[in-house]
């Protein structure tokens, strides 16, 4: 192992890569990928059917980028929205083109290029859907609140819970459509699993008065409100919740409001202490390697890292030869890992540092 000074300044350098640009701020010089394309033939006009087959091929360059920022799970489940995304327009994220081979084969036209693809844009990309950076692996959840809905409850549960837990609740259309709402918890949960949600928050709550109020000019009231947590993708129900709470205003529908809040408040505190412990994922093991020559080789470490005995693994930054993977070992121990990623590499790694959750290679050019 070398001394972990003399490669400081690149240590610094891929740290940095760490933090994506500001958007339009790209900054990173378009890379080559190898990709092949094709399309039907139309006799008619060979232009655009090469023209056709170029695009398709650049639209495969844009993919194998993307690829890299996404771990196995997301690159399957997320296809279709990177389908009516960036796939739609890979245009955008290529610098230029050099078509190498091209040519009929039967009813198709085939063309083989060298794309030049802004990297760095496309992650900003899928930073911008959710498919990677920070918040990517953090698990969604829908919230769905039946009849009668208040906002007060609402607002009261998801404020508490975004301050209490890594999980996020994202808005959903599904979760205002009455007729689901109106319906059993199988159909929410049908709904959830299309729109891409981990987890499906179904909410009720209601409030009622607690004693006279005309007399004294006070109204007491006391709420009620219930939550089921369910995992969407086996439809399990994971937790089921309630709460009460009371509450007195000079007004019935302040002290509802006031009720129904503070009962959001109390559910979404125990919700989010029970879920955490529930739903605890390992913590990721970062990965820095410096020194690679492009992103194939990129694709190649990446590849090689998969065969280690890991989970999640993905891009998280590439920026003039330094990488920044993260990955989720079978065992949380990072001398361990680091020592199962030598035993499988092919590339020339050298081990350069070791830390709790760091781990530092380089690649000699």
């Amino acid at each position: 192992m070398r001394t972990f000074g003399k490669i400081l300044p690149a240590l610094l350098l891929a740290s940095a890569c760490a933090h994506a640009p500001a958007p339009g701020a790209y900054r990173a010089s378009p890379e080559p990928l190898p990709a092949e394309g094709s399309t039907s033939f139309d006799e008619r006009d060979l232009g655009a059917s090469r023209e056709r087959a170029a695009l398709d091929a650049e639209r495969n360059a844009v993919r194998r980028a993307a690829e890299l920022f996404l771990d196995e799970t997301e690159r399957v489940e997320k296809y279709a929205v990177l389908e009516i995304g960036l796939l739609k327009t890979p245009q955008l994220y290529v610098a230029k083109r050099k078509i190498v081979t091209e040519g009929r084969e039967g009813a198709s036209y085939r063309v083989g290029l060298r794309a030049w693809v802004y990297h760095d844009k496309i992650a900003a990309a899928l930073r911008g859907m959710n498919l990677a950076g920070p918040g990517a692996s953090a698990l969604s959840a829908a919230f769905a609140q039946r009849a009668p809905q208040d906002k007060a409850f609402a607002k009261g549960f998801r404020d508490t819970f975004s301050r209490r837990s890594a999980i996020l609740i994202k808005d959903y259309p599904f979760a205002s459509d009455a007729s689901l709402l109106a319906g059993p918890d199988s159909g929410l949960l049908a709904a959830a699993s299309g729109a891409g949600a981990d987890l499906l928050f179904a909410a009720s709550a209601s409030a009622a008065p607690s004693g006279a109020g005309l007399s004294t000019g006070f109204y007491p009231s006391r709420s009620e409100a219930y939550l089921k947590v369910y995992d969407v993708k086996t439809g399990k129900e994971l937790l089921s919740l309630s709460s009460q709470a009371n509450a007195i205003d000079s007004s019935e529908a302040a002290s509802f409001s006031k009720a129904l809040s503070a009962a959001g408040e109390l559910l979404a505190q125990d919700a989010a202490g029970k879920a955490e412990r529930l739903l605890k994922a390992d913590a990721p093991i970062r990965l820095k390697i410096i020194g690679l020559g492009g992103l194939e080789a990129v694709e190649r470490l990446k590849t090689q890292l998969q065969r280690v005995d890991a989970s999640g693994v993905k891009l998280e930054s590439y920026t003039d030869g330094a990488a920044v993977f993260t990955a989720v070992p079978r065992r949380p121990d990072s001398q361990e890992f680091a020592s199962a990623v030598l035993r499988g590499d092919a590339l020339g790694l050298e081990l350069e540092a070791v830390g709790p959750q760091e781990v530092v290679f380089s690649l000699p050019r």
